[in-house]
Order: structure tokens, then sequence, then C-alpha cells
């Protein structure tokens, strides 16, 4: 029986008998074997991610254990700060991130406790990520709770909290605070001097008597938005069991490097008087009367114009109620036939304590040429035409010349004379000045009939 068995399932012929497995057969012979491969390296692979893992977030967890008893044992509440720190445990990189804010009696919480209540306690939240953590794996985070070790309120005296930002809007550190009685006292008297500001930039006057107080900051290099480099805010009234809050915009300053005339290969003279309109992005115009340059300015973006730019003032009907000056702004002056519309200049910026070269374009004249020295005064004509969108300043700018000189002036209508000045500075003596046909160097227009020239900031188009 067994034998006609085998014949059966024998191949007949001898060939088939030693044929062994097909192409096909080997073919899904080893993609099977590949894809349990590949299974058993995901499931080790992972295995060992997973086991990195836990490993990695048992020592964070370690970490910000640690950090929040070296917080907890911190005797002076307010020496705690935000911070950030770097460690290697076991051959991973470690960032332990500290927040540090203040919760008053209002419930209000702020970085500094910059709110009208007294100041409670200070919640700290600790962060610590590592390298190579998984994106979907958080942080390993804790949080706690300081309240003061002695009694910082008093219900018969106030509080001042003092924040200072720096320019990229964080905190500036190591800032010293001068507070004293204001012109008008109301009772107050000089406080102890508080420390100098943390890393959020806060620092704390405790214990203050009620009355007006004068808050200033002071650091070597420094200038606020306004340009000053001892800001001052007063008065800061205190009241008795309250809070009063100051703050400033204050950062080292940079330094910016005009190139006045930019668009002007060739050399020229600048006005003895020169006014130079620096625009912040935060808003604010600063108006120098000076060629002086570099110039040190509060460390923000600036647009930059030659002359002194005054916006119009409008009231709620509309009506300008100031004496603007705009047409030293090239984005001012509208398109006409054969002039595009001025274009915007560009904002340039430079970090706290850096430097940067700002452009800034000019219209440029060829004075004709003068006998020994003669002082030459320009004077703004307050007109809308040639497409000049106006200044009504009365603007006037003096240059030293001698022989044939190229003047550069800020954009917009400009008329010339030669003056004789006694020893007081005042003009004895003027005389205009004719220009010719192609005075203007840059672009722009001489009206024949008064001999105004407009200095023209537009494009052909």
């Amino acid at each position: 029986m067994f034998q006609k068995l085998s014949q059966r399932l024998r191949p007949s012929e001898d060939v088939d008998r030693d044929a062994g497995l097909t192409l096909v057969e080997v073919m899904v012979a080893m993609m099977v074997f590949a894809i349990i491969s590949v299974g058993v390296a995901y499931s080790i692979t992972n295995a060992l991610v997973l086991t990195r893992e836990s490993r990695a977030r048992a020592i964070a967890t370690n970490l910000a254990a640690q950090q929040v008893d070296l917080v907890r044992a911190t005797q002076n509440v307010f020496t705690v700060d935000a911070k950030e720190i770097d460690s290697r445990v076991s051959g991973i990189d470690f960032r332990l991130s500290q927040t540090v804010r203040w919760v008053d009696s209002t419930s209000t919480v702020t970085d500094c406790g910059t709110g009208t209540g007294t100041l409670q306690y200070k919640a700290v939240t600790i962060s610590v990520s590592y390298t190579g953590q998984r994106s979907i794996t958080a942080p390993v985070t804790t949080e706690t709770v300081l309240a003061p070790s002695d009694r910082i309120n008093d219900p018969a005296l106030g509080t001042i909290v003092v924040k200072v930002t720096g320019a990229g809007g964080t905190g500036n550190p190591g800032v010293a605070v001068a507070i004293a009685p204001a012109a008008v006292p109301n009772g107050a008297s000089a406080p102890t001097t508080p420390a100098v500001t943390n890393t959020q930039g806060c620092t704390y006057a405790l214990k203050v008597k009620p009355g007006n107080y004068s808050v200033g900051v002071v650091e070597s290099g420094n200038l606020d938005i306004k340009q000053v480099a001892a800001p001052k805010t007063t008065p800061v009234v205190v009241k008795a069991g309250t809070s009063s809050s100051v703050s400033f915009t204050y950062d080292t300053a940079a330094t910016y490097t005009l190139k006045y005339a930019s668009n002007y290969s060739s050399s020229v003279l600048l006005p003895t008087d020169l006014e130079t309109t620096f625009v912040s992005t935060l808003g604010g115009v600063q108006t120098v009367k000076s060629a002086a340059n570099p110039a040190t300015l509060f460390p923000v973006a600036y647009t930059v114009m030659a002359g002194g730019y005054v916006a119009p003032i409008k009231d709620d009907k509309g009506v300008v109620t100031n004496t603007p000056c705009v047409d030293v702004d090239p984005s001012a002056w509208a398109a006409t036939p054969g002039n595009g519309a001025g274009q915007p200049l560009t904002a340039v910026a430079a970090p706290p304590g850096g430097t940067a070269t700002v452009d800034v374009p000019m219209g440029v004249v060829r004075l004709p040429k003068m006998n020994g020295t003669a002082t030459v005064v320009a004077t703004s004509v307050g007109t809308k035409a040639n497409g000049d969108p106006g200044c009504n300043t009365n603007k006037a700018y003096t240059f030293t010349v001698s022989g044939q000189k190229d003047v550069a002036l800020p954009f917009g209508t400009w008329k010339f004379s030669v003056v004789v000045l006694d020893l007081l500075g005042v003009v004895t003596a003027q005389s205009p000045v004719t220009l010719d046909a192609d005075a203007i160097r840059t672009r722009g227009t001489i009206d024949k009939s008064t001999g105004a020239a407009t200095l023209d900031p537009r494009p052909a188009g």
C-alpha cells in the first residue's frame, strides 16, 4: 500500500523529480521572511526607544523634584527667578526651564506682580525636556508655590513694583532703580534702595510710606524709547495696603550709521543744521537736529528720513489741527503723469549694543560757483506744485560753500539765497541764488518763474 502511495506522489518523470522550488516560490518565501524580519526589527527598536524614553523621563522627573526642593529651601522668595539650566545625565542632554510669577491679593498673576493688590506668593513652574524626546511626549512638568518667610506687607504701608522691559519684550536684568519723594511728596519719604532688576526685569520697594514718589532707572549705555538715558516717572502715588506699578522700556543703545544721499554716487555737502527723523516701529517719532553721524538710539527698527517730518493731526471731523511737514517722506508723494508713486523707506533694526547702516536718500542740487566762502540758506516753500505733498513748517538749512558744490537736502521744494551774517549770526544782507537749468542732480523740477527747486523722490513712471 505504501509503495503504491509513494508512486502516486512521486513525479513520473526523472526531470520533474530534480526540479526543486520554482522562482515564484522562492520570491514568496523571501517576501514572507522579509515581512517577519521587519516586524521583529521594529519590535526590538520600539522596545529600545521605550526603554530609553522611560529612563529619560525618570531622570527628568528626578531633576524637576530636585529643583523643587532647592526652590522651597530658598529663604528669600524674591531671589527665586526664572532661569534655564542645562545638564547631561547618562549620556542624555536635559534642559530645565523655571518660570516664576507673582500672585497678588486680587488673584492677579503676572511676572512681576504688577497688579494693584498686595503681593501674596510666587507660583513656580518647572519643566524638563531632553534630547531625543518624542514629539507626542510632553515635557516633565511640576508646580509649586512659595510664600514669603517674613511679612512683606503692612496695612498702613504700600509697595512699589518696577518692571523694566528690553527691546525684545523680555525683562532687562541688572538695572538700577532710584526712588525718591516727588516734588510734592504728600507724606512720602525715601524708601530703602531696591535691588537691581532680576532676570525678569523686576524689582520691589517694600513697606513704602503713602505719598507721591519719583521712580527712575539708570544703566550705563541704556536708553528708553524716547532716547532718554535716565527716564523717570512722577508722581507714582502709593496708597496704604496696595501696590503701585511702574514700567519702563529700556535697553542697551544701538549705533546707526547714516549714509546720507545714498541715492547719489558723488560726494555732497550736507547742511550744518540738518534734521533727521527716526520713525520707530514702536510708533514714536524722534527728530535729531544734527548732522552727527552715527546716531545712538534705542535698539528697534527705524525708518530714517532726512528732514523734520511732522505727521498731520486730525480732529474728529477730519480737520488738520497742526502744521504738518510730510514731503520729506518719499511714500507721501503720489503718482502723477510721468512719475510713479513714492516708495516707502525700509525700516532698519539693530540689536541691543549692535550696529546697523541705514541708507538715507536725499535730493541733490548743484549750486553755481561761489566767490570765496559764502553762507547759503535753503528755505522750504510751502507748495503743492509738481506733486509736492507739502511742508508748512518753514524749514531752513544752512551751507558754508566755497566754489561749486553739490548740496543735499530733504525732499521737497526749496529756494536758495546767499546771506551775510553779523557777529551775532543775524542776517544783514540776502540775495537769491539763480540755479542753472540742469542744477538738480537727482530727480526734480525747477520753476522758471520763481526759481524754486522741487526735489522729487519718485521714480520715473
